[in-house]
């Protein structure tokens, strides 16, 4: 055999073997969702980025609120607030690192720096609050009928994607993502 067959042949068999090896170590960023008693319902890798965002009815107001996230370093970041009115506990300021911008629709605070590694999310029913998570491409649901009045931990890591599972997305939001 020739020395340019024996190179080929040597990095066709130990190129997948190498890649395996570092794919242990990648770092993939995990968005999990647990329930009071601290059993994960939903888990998966998502991009380095990833957006999605909770809704409600806001109990005194009677006005939609959106909170949209972005995961980032096995952080959630609160990327922008997106409300109709800045009475009775609603923002009001513009956040000292971010921006405030009107629109037709929506008063949006948008940055401000402030991540956590979890938080919680007191899901209310069909007369209180009316939560909604929409997590493109797992879909949308409305967790006030799937998990009423239930008290939820949404939480982010960093782990080697080996590590990384993912479960739930048919339970949570009643189909696969390539159903949508």
């Amino acid at each position: 055999m020739n020395r340019k067959a024996f190179a080929a042949l040597f990095i066709l068999l130990t190129l997948p073997a190498a890649f395996f090896a570092a794919a242990q170590g990648w770092r993939a960023d995990n968005l999990s969702i647990l329930d009071k008693a601290g059993k994960i319902i939903f888990s998966a890798p998502v991009p380095f980025g990833f957006r999605f965002t909770t809704s409600y009815i806001h109990s005194v107001e009677r006005t939609p609120v959106e909170d949209e996230y972005a995961l980032c370093g096995g952080r959630l970041w609160v990327w922008q607030e997106r409300v109709k009115s800045s009475n009775a506990g609603m923002p009001c300021l513009k956040p000292e690192h971010g921006l405030y911008i009107s629109t037709p629709e929506w008063m949006i605070f948008q940055g401000g720096r402030e991540s956590w590694e979890r938080f919680f999310l007191r899901v209310g029913n069909e007369e209180f609050g009316r939560n909604k998570l929409r997590m493109p491409p797992f879909g949308e649901t409305e967790l006030f009928k799937r998990l009423p009045e239930e008290r939820l931990t949404i939480a982010a890591s960093a782990d080697a994607i080996a590590n990384s599972r993912t479960t739930g997305i048919k339970a949570l939001f009643g189909k696969k993502p390539s159903e949508n």
